[in-house]
């Protein structure tokens, strides 16, 4: 497994993704023995329900199933009138 290289290229991941792929690259380093002083260990309760979700990610976004897009922009709540509860316009549009 060789190391990934982040200098900037033209992909880019999704938060999540990035984070799925970091913490199955951390697994691997942990679980795989490198250096005889070093032992290698193997990956606790957690690590195994954390690595399953990571793994059930990734075979979703690499399958199409999901795209886990992050919004650039935060979604702002709409101001409800009191009299008749519907949602106000935005300010912006112009009828």
């Amino acid at each position: 497994m060789g190391g990934r290289n982040d200098n900037g290229s033209a992909l880019t991941l999704p938060p999540r993704i990035k984070a799925a792929f970091d913490f199955l690259n951390h697994a691997y380093y942990i679980t795989t023995q490198t250096d005889a002083s070093i032992p290698a260990r193997e990956l606790s309760p957690l690590e195994k329900s954390v690595e399953t979700a990571a793994l059930r990610a990734l075979q979703q976004y690499l399958l199409g199933e999901m795209d886990f897009v992050e919004s650039s922009e935060q979604a702002k709540p709409t101001k409800s009138d009191d009299e008749g509860g519907s949602a106000a316009a935005p300010a912006d549009c112009t009828p």
